[in-house]
C-alpha cells in the first residue's frame, strides 16, 4: 500500500474544478457571452482558456474545443502568453484522459512559449508536469532530470511551494528503486522542511506520510509512528487519513499492541465506508486482516480478506486482489483447510498471469507511444525545416550576386598572393639547409628523452594502479562504517535495556521485564543483521583478493557494476564533503554470468565511473544537477555496460585522443592521463571493445562490450 503516484497525479491535475455542475454552467455561459462581446483579441484568447478549463470537469470535448480556439487565435496574433497558457491547459486535459502522447506534445509547446517570454515560474511548472508524465510512463531517468531542472528554477525564484513539491516528486522517483531508498528519504525530509516553513498543511501531511512509509518499509516503527501521527493530525476525517491510519494499525500489531492497532483500523474503515471509497476500503480490510492474523484470529482474518477480495474484484484492483488471495491461501493452510488454500493459490496464480499480461500490453503500448511521439516530433521538425529552406532560397539568390563580385576580387587577390609566395619559396630554400643540421642534433636529443619517458611511463602506470586501489579502499571503508555504527548503537541500547530489566526484576514486575527482554531481542537481531552486512562486505573483498592475478572467473556483471558504482560514490564522498552527485542504475535481469578477470574489469569500471562523477560535478553548468547512470544490456553474443553522465560533454577535436596514454583534461596533480588508456587495454585483452558517444553541452556515454563466449 502506498500513495506516491497518487500524490504526483494530484499535483499534476490540481486544476480540475470541484464546483457543482450548476455553478460551472453559469460561469461558462457568462464567459461565452463575454467572448462574443470583446474586440480585443488577446483578451479573447485568455477567456477561451478560462472557458476551456471551466468545462474540463463537465464537458471535456467542449473544453478542448475552446482551448483549440485559443491556440488558433493566439497563433494569428502571435500572443505568446496566451499560447503558453492554452497549450498548458491542453496538456493537462489530455493527461486527464490518459492520452500522454498528446499531453507531452502540448506541454512541450507550452514550455517553448514560456521560455520565449522568459516566464520562469511557468517554465518550472511545465517541467514538473512533464516529469510527472514520464514518471507515470515508467521512465524514471527522464522524470528525474525534468524534476531537477524544475527544482533549479524554483530555487532561483525562491518559490517555496514549488521547491517543496519538487523535493517530494524527486523523492517519489528515487523510491521506485529500493536501492535508492536513502535518497528518497532525504528528499522527503527536505520537502517537509520547506512546507513547514510556509505552513502549507497539505504539503506537510503528504511529506509526513511519505516519510512514515519509508520508515515502515525499513521496520523503523518508532519513526514511522511519529510521522504518520503528524500527518493524521492534519488530515484526520478526510480520505487521505485512511493511509496513515491503516499503517499505524499494522505497526502497532507488529509491536504487539493489538487494542490500539484495531482502533486505528476501525477509524480507517469508518472513513472509507462513509465516503464510499472502495479502493481505500479494500486496502484497509487487507491491513486489518494482517493484524487479525498476527493475533491468530484466523476466522475474522478470513472474513476481512473475503470482503477485500470482493471489493477488489468490483473495482478491478488486481494488486489488492492478488494480496487478498495469497493471504487467504496462507491462513486457510494454517487452519487446516487445504482445499480452500489450494483454490486461493490457483486464483492468485490466475491474477498474477493477468497482471503479467497487462504489463506486457503496457510495454507494447509504451513502445508504440514512443514511436508515435518521435514521428510527430519529426513531422514538426520537417515543417520547420521546409520553412527554413524557403527562406534560404531567397537568401541564396542574394548570395549568388555577391559571390560573383567576390570571385572577381578573389582573382586579383590570388594573383598578388602567388607572386608573394614565389618570393617566400626562394627564401625558404635558403633556410632549409640550416634546418637539416638542426634536426639531426634534435633527433639525438629525442632518442635520449624517449628512454627517459619509458621509465616515467612505468612509474605512472604503477601510480595509477595505486590511485585506483585508494579509491576502492575509501569506498570499502565508508561502506563498512555504516553497519558498524548500527552495531555500536544497538549494543549501547542493549546495555541500557538490561539495566532497566534488572530494576524491573528487583521490583517484581515480571511483565515489564518480559517486554524489555523482547526489546533486547529486537536490538540483538538488528546487531546480527548489520554484523552480517559488514561480514558480507569483507567476504566480497576477500573473494576478489583471493583470485589469482589474471585468472578469469564466472561472475555476475550486474553485481560487479553495482558494487564499483557504490564504492566510487562512497570513496569520493569520503574525500570531498561537498560532493553532491546522484546516480541511477538500470540493470538487465536476463544477463548471464560472464568469464572475466574481476580485478581488471573492476578497475575499468572504477576509472570510468570516477571520470563520470568528475565530469558532472567539476564541469557541469550551475543549472544542472549532477547525475551518473549505469546500465547493462544482454546483446545475446555480448554484454553491454553503459556509463552515462550529464556533464558538458567531450569536444569532437579531442574525442580521438582520450584513450591515448598521458592525455588528460584534468588540472595538474588531479590526473595522470592513464586511466582511460589502461581501461582500453584491459577491455581489449578480454576480446571486447570500448567506445564513447558524447554531445557538447549534454554529457558523455562510455559503452563497453564484453563477449559472452
Amino acid at each position: 500500500m502506498n500513495i506516491f503516484k497518487y500524490v504526483l497525479f494530484v499535483t499534476l491535475l490540481s486544476f480540475i474544478l470541484t464546483n457543482g455542475s450548476s455553478a460551472q454552467t453559469t460561469r461558462a455561459d457568462s464567459l461565452s457571452r463575454s467572448i462574443a462581446q470583446l474586440d480585443d483579441d488577446s483578451l479573447k484568447v485568455d477567456l477561451y482558456v478560462d472557458l476551456g478549463l471551466e468545462l474540463l470537469g463537465s464537458d471535456i470535448n467542449r473544453g478542448l474545443g475552446n482551448l483549440d480556439a485559443a491556440v488558433q487565435l493566439g497563433t494569428e496574433i502571435n500572443y505568446k502568453v496566451g499560447l503558453a497558457k492554452a497549450y498548458n491547459a491542453k496538456g493537462r486535459a489530455y493527461a486527464q484522459q490518459g492520452n500522454f502522447q498528446e499531453a507531452i506534445l502540448n506541454f512541450q509547446e507550452s514550455l517553448k512559449n514560456f521560455r520565449e517570454i522568459n516566464d520562469r515560474t511557468g517554465e518550472a511548472n511545465i517541467l514538473s508536469n512533464l516529469g510527472s508524465i514520464y514518471f507515470m510512463l515508467g521512465n524514471s531517468t527522464k522524470a528525474l532530470e525534468l524534476h531537477f531542472e524544475s527544482l533549479k528554477i524554483s530555487e532561483e525564484l525562491d518559490n517555496k511551494l514549488r521547491i517543496g513539491t519538487s523535493f517530494n516528486n524527486i523523492g517519489t522517483v528515487y523510491l521506485e528503486n529500493r536501492k535508492t531508498i536513502d535518497e528518497a528519504l532525504a528528499y522527503f525530509k527536505k520537502s517537509l522542511g520547506v512546507f513547514e516553513g510556509i505552513q502549507q498543511q497539505q504539503g506537510i501531511a503528504t511529506a509526513s506520510m511519505n516519510i512514515g512509509e519509508v520508515y515502515f518499509l525499513e521496520s523503523n516503527y518508532d519513526s514511522a509512528i511519529y510521522f504518520h501521527q503528524m500527518a493524521l493530525e492534519l488530515c484526520d476525517g478526510t480520505l487521505d487519513a485512511t493511509f496513515p491510519l491503516t499503517q499505524l494499525g499494522e505497526i502497532h500489531a507488529a509491536m504487539g499492541n493489538f487494542p490500539k492497532a484495531f482502533d486505528f483500523h476501525r477509524r480507517a474503515l469508518e472513513i472509507s465506508e462513509r465516503l464510499d471509497a472502495k479502493f481505500e476500503q479494500t486496502q484497509g480490510l487487507i491491513g486489518l486482516a494482517k493484524t487479525q492474523r498476527k493475533q491468530k484470529n484466523f476466522a475474522d482474518a478470513i472474513i476481512s480478506l473475503e470482503k477485500a477480495r470482493s471489493l477488489a474484484s468490483d473495482i478491478d484492483a488486481k494488486d489488492e486482489m492478488l494480496d487478498a488471495y495469497l493471504n487467504l491461501a496462507e491462513i486457510q493452510a494454517l487452519v487446516g483447510n487445504f482445499k480452500a488454500a489450494y483454490e486461493n493459490e490457483i486464483s492468485a496464480k490466475s491474477v498474477k498471469e493477468e497482471i503479467a499480461k497487462s504489463s506486457t500490453e503496457q510495454m507494447i503500448q509504451q513502445l508504440q507511444f514512443e514511436f508515435e511521439l518521435n514521428k510527430k516530433e519529426a513531422e514538426i521538425e520537417l515543417l520547420q525545416k521546409d520553412t527554413e529552406l524557403k527562406n534560404a532560397a531567397v537568401f541564396n539568390q542574394r548570395i549568388i550576386i555577391f559571390a560573383s563580385l567576390g570571385g572577381l576580387l578573389m582573382f586579383v587577390v590570388i594573383s598578388i598572393s602567388l607572386f608573394r609566395n614565389n618570393l617566400s619559396k626562394q627564401k625558404a630554400n635558403r633556410l632549409l639547409q640550416g634546418q637539416k643540421a638542426e634536426i639531426h642534433a634534435q633527433r639525438e636529443q629525442v632518442e635520449s628523452a624517449y628512454e627517459q619517458l619509458k621509465s616515467t611511463q612505468t612509474q605512472l602506470i604503477q601510480s595509477e594502479k595505486m590511485a585506483s586501489l585508494g579509491e576502492l579502499t575509501a569506498g570499502i571503508a565508508h561502506e563498512i562504517k555504516n553497519p558498524l555504527n548500527f552495531v555500536n548503537n544497538f549494543s549501547e541500547v542493549c546495555t541500557e535495556l538490561i539495566e532497566e530489566m534488572k530494576v524491573e526484576l528487583v521490583e517484581g514486575n515480571q511483565q515489564g521485564a518480559v517486554e524489555i527482554a523482547d526489546d533486547i531481542k529486537i536490538s540483538l537481531e538488528k546487531i546480527h543483521q548489520h554484523g552480517e552486512r559488514a561480514n558480507s562486505i569483507v567476504q566480497r573483498m576477500l573473494e576478489h583478493s583471493r583470485s589469482k592475478t589474471g585468472e578469469k572467473v564466472s561472475i555476475d556483471i550486474n553485481a560487479l557494476a553495482d558494487e564499483y558504482l557504490r564504492l566510487s560514490h562512497l570513496g569520493i564522498q569520503a574525500r570531498d564533503k561537498n560532493f553532491a552527485a546522484h546516480f541511477l542504475t538500470d540493470f538487465d535481469p536476463s544477463l548471464p554470468n560472464i568469464s572475466v578477470v574481476p580485478q581488471d574489469i573492476g578497475r575499468v569500471l572504477l576509472n570510468i565511473i570516477n571520470n563520470a562523477f568528475y565530469a558532472c560535478t567539476k564541469n557541469t553548468p550551475a543549472d544542472r544537477h549532477p547525475l551518473v547512470t549505469v546500465s547493462t544490456k544482454n546483446l545475446e553474443k555480448a554484454v553491454e555496460i553503459s556509463i552515462r553522465d550529464n556533464g558538458v560533454g567531450i569536444p569532437d577535436e579531442i574525442k580521438d585522443k582520450i584513450f591515448q596514454p598521458f592525455f588528460t583534461t584534468k588540472p595538474t596533480k588531479e590526473g595522470t592521463g592513464l586511466g582511460l588508456s589502461l581501461a582500453y587495454d584491459l577491455v581489449n585483452a578480454h576480446g571486447g571493445e570500448i567506445v564513447v558517444e558524447s554531445k557538447v553541452g549534454e554529457g558523455s556515454e562510455f559503452i563497453i562490450h564484453l563477449p559472452l563466449f
